[in-house]
């Protein structure tokens, strides 16, 4: 009979918890809802307008000269080959996502 009593303390903390997240989430300016022009957004969603378009092009140079500077300088390293393609293989994909938003940001359809 004592094993009973704990699960029903821990079911009523769990059930208290999650009422508090309920509650927690809606006074939130955003749930369910995307924010006004004048409202920010939550730090998790991904960044747009020009902003976004800098850092993905920052970003796909990077890894360009990483791929480089691992084939080339990395000359005693067997698995050099294999840094640098993953290295490309990421500056492939940021230079895709800069591609978009590029195409995005000038008004184009993508």
């Amino acid at each position: 009979m004592a094993g009973s009593g704990g699960s029903s303390k821990r079911t009523s903390v769990r059930s208290s918890a999650d009422a508090a997240r309920r509650a927690e989430a809606d006074e939130l300016p955003w749930a369910g809802q995307r924010p006004g022009p004048n409202e920010h957004m939550p730090a998790g969603f991904s960044v747009s307008g020009l902003r976004g378009l800098i850092w993905s092009l920052f970003l796909a140079l990077a890894f360009w000269c990483l791929a480089i500077v691992f084939y080339i300088s990395l000359q005693q390293d067997p698995n050099r080959v294999l840094y640098a393609l993953m290295a490309a293989l990421l500056a492939l994909l940021w230079t895709g996502n800069f591609s978009l938003r590029l195409s995005r940001f000038r008004g184009r359809p993508h």
